[in-house]
């Protein structure tokens, strides 16, 4: 049989992404990326043939829920200490459209994506050809690189697809030594034309050529700004005694590290991997509400500010007013750090981690202890069976290292007004979409992390969220299946309005168009998907389910609302 064009050049895509460390393929069905669909399916089947790599297949209808999979297989590799991108490749036209949610959380994430989305020939476009569109550019700054790259042709020299491939890896794990948004993770995406045929051709697999990547225009160098260099960036911070520590989303233990060091008080998100140690204040959204935390913010000299804090206006007004505001990795974009701060830096220069007058106990830290008596003053919720209730069960559920997607609005906000400060190194492992903290791709991310992650994992989203994606549910009979147990917050709608300035308005208005009851039977729907559903009303039967080993994919919906 001849080989085709477009199937040589889907091989050998598909064999220069496997040797620079892609596993995960996510695929969505379509004519026009036919190459690459046969090219995967023959690499992703249970025997390969000769020279074919092994990679790990994933197959979905909606490209939606394809690309926010994707992303949490992503962020799933990053957990198992094995970081590495992800590809999602699409038919033309709308298809390619479905992947923008996804593809603008992972550009504010740092998640590396790679897009391969299939595209009519050049001399298609323009025509008026079926399922065509302008998609060369369409993620715009949403995405670290793009590439169009001509449709194949016969007799081509091997080698251009392989560069593409490389090139687009390289560009999605990010370069430290640049201080431009390369310098982080985020997608690529390459727009790869495919002219007929685009059937399977039976053709042969060849190692990927071997090339030397030399920088083209599109990767000139730049200037090295604050990061890398012995700048005022690197200088310790003032070592002021009224100090506070503010972690936010993707921080890490760092951030324990910092507010230690300074004695400190620590005001942790749960994402941000730095809930733990004697100088966390967990209660402190509570504590910020009551006088004697308004009083406490009233005296403080300074905030660092390390990740990217996104759930409480109580957090964001201590920065907003803060006398001195030092910043550190505030994200995938993290020079759109407020204006007003004293010092922007990509990452936590390692001078923090001392003072400058010498080490202290944080014993002796009276600024620290006072902050902790103040927080013991908090008077309990008394919450037997609410959102709070759910989130304490669902922390009492987990154990060290247990991985956890939090959905976004409600359930992370509860989470974060009960989780405790862990002891460091006992932390669970908490996930959540804070790049943009939509609601959108909630199953799938949760999903794809199960699946990277290859072991149990809980999610905890509310019932919007799960029906804006429960397609997400839809895995075919022939797909790896997540070892995945969703709790479902089912309050009716989208009650965290009610804690808005919104909720002053007319009362039928608020409820039609803000929390948008939907009256849908959770447990009809997942029938429907064939995935086991369990429904419970009291907090007793919630942490009975939780207690149950996670085999498969499963919800239990938390009935909030008779």
């Amino acid at each position: 049989m001849t080989a085709h064009p477009s199937a040589v050049f889907a091989r050998e895509m598909i064999v220069a992404l496997v040797a620079r460390g892609v596993e995960d393929f996510v695929l969505c069905p379509g004519s026009r990326s036919g190459p690459l669909a046969h090219a995967l399916a023959d690499a992703g089947g249970d025997s390969p043939p000769l020279g074919a790599p092994r990679v790990n297949l994933h197959v979905r209808i909606d490209e939606r829920a394809a690309a926010f999979l994707a992303l949490g297989l992503a962020r799933g590799r990053a957990v198992t200490g094995a970081p590495r991108p992800v590809a999602v490749i699409t038919t033309s036209g709308t298809a390619v459209g479905n992947l923008l949610p996804a593809v603008m959380e992972a550009h504010h994430a740092g998640v590396p994506l790679l897009l391969l989305t299939a595209d009519r020939p050049g001399e298609l476009r323009g025509v008026g050809a079926n399922q065509t569109t302008d998609q060369v550019g369409i993620f715009g700054t949403f995405v670290r690189w793009s590439a169009d790259a001509a449709a194949p042709s016969e007799g081509e020299a091997p080698g251009r697809a392989a560069a593409l491939a490389y090139r687009a890896v390289a560009i999605s794990l990010g370069d430290p030594a640049r201080d431009d948004m390369t310098g982080t993770p985020g997608p690529v995406h390459l727009d790869l034309e495919f002219r007929d045929p685009l059937g399977a051709d039976g053709g042969l697999w060849l190692d990927p050529p071997h090339l030397e990547l030399t920088p083209s225009a599109g990767m000139a160098a730049v200037t090295p700004g604050l990061i890398g260099a012995a700048t005022p960036a690197q200088a310790p911070l003032p070592a002021v005694e009224r100090g506070i520590v503010i972690a936010g989303d993707g921080a890490t233990d760092v951030a324990r590290e910092v507010a230690e060091a300074h004695g400190w008080p620590l005001l942790a998100e749960p994402t941000s991997g730095a809930r733990s140690g004697p100088a966390c204040v967990p209660g402190y959204l509570d504590l910020l509400r009551i006088d004697e935390g308004r009083a406490l913010a009233d005296q403080i000299h300074q905030v660092v500010v390390i990740g990217r804090p996104t759930l409480s206006r109580p957090v964001q007004q201590l920065i907003a007013r803060a006398p001195a505001l030092f910043v550190a990795g505030h994200g995938a974009r993290w020079r759109e750090a407020p204006r007003h701060a004293d010092r922007i830096v990509r990452d936590v220069p390692g001078s923090w981690v001392n003072r400058s007058d010498g080490q202290l106990d944080l014993g002796d830290s009276a600024w620290l202890a006072r902050w902790h008596q103040a927080a013991a003053l908090v008077e309990p919720d008394g919450e037997s069976w609410g959102p709070r209730a759910v989130a304490r069960a669902l922390v009492a559920s987990l154990t060290p290292g247990a991985v956890a997607v939090i959905g976004s609005s409600g359930p992370i906000r509860a989470l974060d007004a009960v989780a405790p400060a862990w002891q460091p190194g006992a932390e669970p492992v908490l996930i959540a979409n804070r790049g943009l903290a939509g609601i959108d791709g909630t199953v799938s991310t949760a999903v794809g992390v199960a699946l990277a992650c290859a072991r149990p994992v809980l999610a905890v989203m509310g019932d919007v969220t799960f029906l804006h994606d429960v397609g997400g549910l839809l895995i075919g009979p022939r797909e790896a299946r997540p070892r995945l147990r969703i709790v479902v917050v089912n309050d009716g709608g989208g009650t965290i309005f009610a804690s808005l300035e919104h909720a002053g308005g007319d009362a039928r208005n608020v409820e039609r168009v803000f929390t948008t009851p939907h009256g849908a039977d959770l447990g009809a729907l997942c029938a429907g998907y064939g995935v086991r559903h369990t429904r419970v009303t009291n907090a007793d039967a919630l942490a009975k389910a939780l207690a149950a080993p996670v085999t498969a994919l499963e919800v239990v919906e938390a009935k909030l609302r008779s």
